[in-house]
């Protein structure tokens, strides 16, 4: 049974999937804006420290590990969602097809005059009069 309050359950599977590749192409983005600011920051301290500004350098640092964990874990939520989908669509897909009537042969080949027994017999027309 789920929770009231839980707010993930006021979403359908396919917003769950949503959501999960939405958070991971979030942490991706901010690990590369994380990188991109470590390096503005090493060129711009490289010519010594800026006067009345601290140094964010060790802050960057700290964060740069996180952000790579969080894309870790949502990208493994989004693969997993994804699995999930293509097992369910497989599943589906096969009860689909496995339930499908045998096919039987409309045409020449199975008129009652092209029937091996008939074919054989000459006498046999292919139109009654």
């Amino acid at each position: 049974m789920s929770d009231p309050k839980n707010p993930l359950d006021r979403l359908d599977r396919q917003e769950l999937h949503w959501l999960t590749g939405i958070l991971k192409d979030a942490c991706r983005e901010r690990l590369e804006k994380n990188l991109v600011s470590q390096a503005f920051e090493e060129r711009l301290y490289q010519r010594g420290p800026v006067e009345g500004r601290l140094d964010p350098r060790p802050f960057l640092k700290i964060w740069e590990p996180r952000y790579r964990k969080f894309l870790e874990v949502a990208g493994e939520l989004y693969a997993r969602m994804e699995g999930e989908d293509a097992r369910a669509a497989a599943a589906s897909l096969r009860g689909q097809f496995a339930a499908a009537p045998s096919i039987t042969r409309h045409g020449p080949a199975s008129s009652h005059v092209m029937i091996e027994k008939n074919a054989a017999n000459p006498r046999r027309k292919s139109r009654t009069r």
